[in-house]
């Protein structure tokens, strides 16, 4: 078997730590006007002086390396959809030490992505940001075990070993309750997302992404199942786009503009997604990043940009309902007190998506 390598998840972090909380305790002391505006400004397409026909530039800090995993977005860009709307877009790559919601909040970068948990931890910190559209429809995260050793149900998992991170625990054992299973049956472990311990059969399952753990599981020669967290009672998205709350209120009209684009880019890779997986590589991605996982992931993650909303209101869309159940289960996983309110409309808003698609929205076509 050949050495397996997944990028890790991008999730946002569940605590910040120290040095974080004294950078965002000091963001207090400015005006909220002034950091929504730090990301955007308008420059001539010379490089001047602002101008009625210059550019806004928008910068996105991206949740990984580039590659398929944001083709809509770079799609956007290559087929000329941001020039269209009269922005000038740069993504910048992730990694491992980046806090994208820090980067947001702070005003570095106009918009990032995250998740409903880490919306919901960045409420409880107090991070004045909010997501208004979402790439990946349904939730992404999911139990992967060994196609020979199937993982099939919540039931499945007494008596099994399963690798999860610390984030993760809580919802899991929260499920297990709701399903009747005691929690002790089930021997969860800590464990980021590498691989090799279920290809080492050290555990039984481990928690990933479908849509970037099984192409690279199965390039590497190891036949992988996926429980899917959404068929087991997790609603979710991924990829669900950030900004500041001021930024969204003072710049309503370049996110609906950055948004149309991000809509027709990710609606030419549904479309295009080998195409896609070509151009990233040929054009974007890191040397070295291989053609045919990349088109495997293109084909995996079109199911989940397609389904439910995207194909009935709109590509992108995001709704506050699945945000609701995701303060429901985190009450219930004990990371979110009973007493503690969570106010829905701060940490989602559908305005920019609703005026994105207007009275002709972009829907997704399945199959």
């Amino acid at each position: 078997m050949k050495s397996l390598s997944i990028r890790p998840i991008a999730a946002a972090p569940s605590r910040i730590d120290r040095r974080r909380r004294l950078a965002l305790a000091g963001l207090g002391a400015l005006t909220a006007a002034g950091l929504g505006a730090l990301s955007v400004r308008v420059v001539s397409r010379d490089g001047s002086a602002a101008a009625p026909a210059g550019e806004a530039v928008v910068s996105h800090q991206l949740g990984w390396l580039k590659g398929v995993q944001f083709g809509g977005n770079l799609m956007a860009l290559h087929q000329g959809y941001f020039a269209e709307e009269g922005l000038a877009v740069s993504f910048a790559s992730g990694g491992p030490g980046t806090d994208y919601r820090t980067l947001v909040s702070s005003g570095q970068s106009l918009v990032s992505e995250s998740n409903v948990p880490g919306m919901i931890d960045g409420y409880l910190q107090g991070q004045p940001v909010v997501a208004f559209a979402a790439v990946l429809q349904r939730e992404p995260g999911c139990l992967i075990s060994a196609a020979a050793r199937p993982l099939n149900s919540l039931h499945d998992m007494a008596g099994k070993t399963i690798g999860v991170p610390g984030s993760i625990r809580g919802q899991i054992v929260a499920l297990l309750r709701r399903a009747g299973l005691d929690p002790e049956a089930v021997k969860l472990v800590p464990v980021g997302s590498d691989p090799s311990l279920l290809a080492a059969g050290q555990v039984d399952a481990y928690y990933s992404w479908a849509t970037t753990a099984v192409p690279a599981l199965r390039g590497a020669g190891f036949e992988p199942h996926v429980l899917p967290f959404a068929d087991i009672g997790i609603q979710g998205y991924g990829q669900a786009l950030i900004t500041r709350r001021d930024t969204l209120e003072q710049h309503h009209g370049l996110l609906v503009r950055y948004t149309r684009a991000l809509i027709r880019g990710w609606d030419w890779m549904v479309k295009n997604p080998e195409e896609t997986a070509r151009i990233m590589v040929a054009e974007y991605a890191p040397p070295g990043t291989r053609l045919e996982e990349q088109i495997a992931q293109a084909r995996m993650m079109l199911p989940y940009i397609t389904a439910g909303d995207a194909a009935e209101r709109g590509m992108l869309w995001i709704s506050p309902a699945v945000f609701e159940a995701g303060v429901a289960l985190a009450r219930e996983a004990g990371t979110l007190g009973a007493e503690t309110e969570v106010d829905v409309s701060r940490l989602v808003d559908q305005s920019v998506i609703r005026a994105a698609h207007g009275s002709h929205p972009l829907r997704a076509q399945n199959g």
